[in-house]
C-alpha cells in the first residue's frame, strides 16, 4: 500500500484539523455566536462538531485519494473479529472502572462541571438530541479517522514504530481535550494508549470507533445520572 510519509501525514492532518476548526468557527459566527465567548453552550458545541468534523473527514479522504489507494483500506475501516471486539470492550470496561475509582479516590468530581453545563444548556434550548449525536457518533468518527486512522497509518510503518507511534498519537489526542484539567487529560491519554493498542493488534479503526462511541455513551450516561434526569 502506498502511504504518505511522516511529514506529509502530519501536514495533511494539521490541514484537516485547521480547516475543520475554521469552518466550524465560521458556522458559529454566521449563526450569531461569539466564538470567543461561547462558554459551555451545548447547542454551539453540537453545531461546531456537526460542521467541523465532516470538513475534517472530507479533507482526509481527499488526502488519501491522492495516493490512489482504497479509502476504506487506508483508514482500516474493516469488520473486526468478534473475539477482538469482546476483548477490546472488556479492556475498555476495566479502564473506565479504574479511571472512575481513581477519580473518586482523589476526591474529584466524576463528571466535570463543563460537561454538566453543556447538557443543561442543550436541554434548555431543545437541542439535547443533537448534542448527544455529536458526542456519541460524529465526534468519535471524526477523531478516530484522524488519529487512529490517518495518523496511525502514516506514523506506524514498521514494528519499531508501534510503541512510539501509539504514545505520540495518544499524547496529541489528549492535548486536543484541553477542556479537561491535568487529571482528566491524563485519563484521556491512558484511554488513547488503549485505543492505539487496539488499533494495532486488531488492524481495525472500525473497532476503535466503536470503543470511542461506547466510552462516550458511558460518559453521557454518568452525566445524566449526576444531573438527576433518571
Amino acid at each position: 500500500m502506498k502511504v504518505w510519509g511522516l511529514a506529509a501525514t502530519l501536514g495533511f492532518a494539521i490541514l484537516a484539523f485547521v480547516l475543520g476548526q475554521a469552518v466550524g468557527g465560521g458556522a458559529l459566527t454566521a449563526a450569531g455566536y461569539d466564538v470567543l465567548r461561547l462558554g459551555n453552550n451545548g447547542t454551539a458545541t453540537a453545531m461546531f462538531v456537526w460542521v467541523a468534523d465532516p470538513v475534517q473527514i472530507i479533507t482526509l479522504v481527499l488526502a488519501v485519494r491522492l495516493t490512489g489507494e482504497d479509502v476504506l483500506a487506508y483508514f482500516a475501516l474493516n469488520v473486526p473479529h468478534l473475539r477482538e471486539v469482546a476483548i477490546a470492550v472488556a479492556g475498555l470496561g476495566v479502564v473506565i472502572v479504574v479511571g472512575d475509582a481513581l477519580t473518586l479516590a482523589f476526591g474529584r468530581e466524576l463528571v466535570p462541571p463543563f460537561q454538566l453545563e453543556i447538557h443543561r444548556s442543550a436541554q434548555a434550548a431543545g437541542t439535547l438530541a443533537w448534542l448527544w449525536l455529536a458526542l456519541i457518533v460524529v465526534g468519535p468518527v471524526g477523531e478516530e479517522l484522524l488519529f487512529r486512522g490517518f495518523l496511525f497509518r502514516g506514523v506506524v510503518h514498521e514494528p519499531r514504530d508501534v510503541l512510539p507511534g501509539i504514545l505520540l498519537i495518544a499524547l496529541m489526542w489528549s492535548l486536543l481535550h484541553y477542556q479537561y484539567d491535568w487529571f482528566g487529560t491524563s485519563v484521556v491519554f491512558v484511554i488513547g494508549m488503549l485505543l492505539g493498542y487496539v488499533r494495532h493488534y486488531s488492524g481495525s479503526t472500525t473497532l476503535v470507533i466503536l470503543l470511542h462511541m461506547l466510552l462516550n455513551i458511558e460518559s453521557v450516561a454518568e452525566t445524566v445520572i449526576v444531573l438527576g434526569w433518571v
